[in-house]
């Protein structure tokens, strides 16, 4: 998934006839994240950077999953869609070498986001927490969002996430 520092704006209330004005720091800075979590508590396990989501981001996630099946004694299922990031050769490779810890569930090309858990994740945080997130300095927010999804990592932080945030203002 990639953040975007620069709002996306898809309905607001304005007067007739008045454009509506959206203060922005400059230039767009986008942050790539890869993620994993176990439903419904977590954990939740990301790695972040600049750039696109590519393998580079994929293979520290996978390493962590292996890990901790090794450290458990169980299995890990890791449901996937078919990115480019998954497929890739060295991504197929470290695949292979994960297993039998972490085994792959792909999903069907072109499936729907309810299939996948995480889309919700991220469709809730880009609308609920990057809409309002705005710094006043672009270098900033690639560490704000490392600490947004570093709250996730901790006990319970998934849930209390995703609890429903209180709007400031009127209800209608």
């Amino acid at each position: 998934m990639t953040f975007s520092l620069l709002p996306q704006v898809t309905h607001a209330w304005r007067r007739r006839g008045r454009p509506k004005r959206v203060n922005t720091p400059g230039c767009n800075v986008r942050v790539s994240v890869f993620g994993a979590y176990r439903w419904p508590d977590g954990p939740f396990r990301f790695a972040l950077d600049r750039g696109g989501v590519r393998t580079d981001l994929f293979l520290p996630v996978l390493e962590t999953l292996r890990r901790r099946a090794r450290r458990t004694g169980r299995f890990i299922v890791l449901v996937s869609d078919n990115g480019s990031a998954q497929t890739s050769k060295r991504s197929t490779v470290a695949v292979w070498r994960a297993f039998p810890g972490v085994v792959m569930l792909w999903l069907p090309a072109y499936s729907s986001e309810q299939l996948n858990d995480i889309e919700n994740l991220w469709h809730h945080l880009k609308d609920d927490y990057f809409s309002e997130m705005l710094v006043t300095q672009r270098e900033d927010f690639a560490e704000t969002t490392r600490r947004l999804l570093t709250r996730m990592t901790r006990p319970r932080g998934l849930r209390q996430l995703l609890k429903p945030r209180r709007r400031v203002g009127k209800n209608f």
